[in-house]
């Protein structure tokens, strides 16, 4: 089994995270996007892949290389002018040589691609397309289908008179080569605009696949902040590092946590942290590898990238920090971002309220004091020195 991974956007959405670095690699707790993907792919056993690119293509290349790494095998398709989805793929069609998978390169899921490969074989479809029920379906394409799931219908960003289902296209699909074949090489041709109407209106076997799991292409800052937490409340099954030391708690390896440490469930602590004295982390904190959290300060509802400073008295709520911020003590952030620029403060940029989505809640929320979490650190460890 082959993938195509489109990993090739600038992700004007995610700006200003993605001013310097291309959407796919945008961290996702202290990994690349892209990494989870690829994570996901060879949970499927799909090992042989392919990465399109343009947007500072070099970071995707630099990063993962040929992919020994994840147990698989990159190749990578270079983009000086992007020509679509599916121009993209007219392009590597000579190396596509059986079904393939072609999927997006900031999509978040844990979908159960085996089943739905399955799906399309069973079906001898030419092109599947996996579906997700969307809260609003208007951002995508939406597909209607037969009870045996050949679609009818396909409506690419439909407008609201065309809404008449909320079941998405995830930009994920299973593929036959043979469906390139009809693209014309080096033009601009987009799957939803041009192939697939083309499919029906041809009448190919052509078909929809509504799978199990989570999905979202994490397309604007409310996503990709509520991905954190819908991680930590287990709505969708990432390879996060480290380990669950309790329900909630993620913490990687050594992290030095002071034993005044007030914490509530769920949060992520990266590999090497350092906790000083009189902390408090609430609830859907995520803070990245070598992070420094001072004391006294105050961090909740917020997603920190690695290396990150925050300075004593500090308080931190619903905002971003890049890799690499440096707080200053006493500074209040509340639903805002912050970017490395090489200075102390950093580049500030707030975010509109009112594109966020409502902050992720719990059902049951645990508190935790640092001795606890010590000795729940030193437990896993015991047990897997002696696995």
């Amino acid at each position: 089994m082959q993938a195509v991974i489109l990993a090739g956007g600038r992700g004007k959405r995610l700006h200003p995270l993605t001013s310097k670095t291309p959407k796919s690699m945008v961290d996702l707790f202290d990994k690349p996007a892209l990494e989870h993907t690829i994570e996901l792919l060879k949970r499927h056993e799909i090992r042989d892949i392919v990465v399109t690119l343009h947007y500072k293509a070099e970071q995707i290349i630099n990063y993962f290389g040929g992919g020994s790494k994840w147990g698989v095998n990159i190749q990578y398709s270079l983009e000086d002018i992007p020509k679509g989805t599916a121009g993209g793929l007219r392009r590597i069609q000579p190396v596509l040589n059986r079904t393939f998978l072609a999927i997006a390169g900031d999509a978040v899921t844990d979908f159960d691609l085996t089943s739905a490969v399955e799906f399309h074989r069973k079906r001898s479809a030419i092109a599947t397309i996996l579906l997700y029920e969307a809260d609003d379906p208007s951002q995508f394409g939406i597909v209607q289908a037969a009870k045996d799931g050949k679609i009818t219908r396909f409506f690419q960003k439909p407008r609201a008179s065309e809404v008449v289902t909320n079941m998405a296209d995830t930009g994920i699909y299973v593929l036959e080569p043979e469906v390139l074949s009809s693209i014309p090489y080096d033009a601009v041709y987009d799957l939803g605009r041009d192939l697939f109407p083309r499919l029906l209106q041809n009448e190919e076997p052509f078909y929809a696949c509504r799978t199990e799991g989570y999905w979202c292409d994490m397309s604007n800052l409310a996503q990709y902040r509520n991905v954190h937490f819908d991680a930590l409340t287990g709505k969708v099954n990432l390879n996060l590092p480290g380990s669950e030391i309790a329900d909630g708690v993620w913490l990687g390896r050594d992290a030095e946590i002071h034993p005044s440490l007030k914490l509530m469930s769920p949060v992520y602590l990266g590999s090497g942290v350092r906790i000083e004295k009189d902390v408090s982390v609430g609830r859907f904190a995520v803070i990245g590898d070598m992070s420094v959290v001072g004391q006294k300060a105050r961090i909740t509802h917020s997603v920190l990238g690695s290396r990150t400073i925050v300075g004593k008295n500090a308080r931190v709520y619903g905002s971003l920090v890049g890799t690499g911020c440096k707080l200053s003590d006493g500074r209040e952030l509340a639903d805002e971002i912050i970017l490395h620029d090489g200075s102390d403060t950093g580049l500030r940029a707030e975010i509109n309220s009112e594109h966020l989505m409502p902050m992720a809640t719990t059902e049951q929320t645990i508190a935790w004091s640092g001795l606890e979490l010590l000795r729940l650190a030193h437990q896993e460890s015991a047990q897997q020195l002696a696995a």
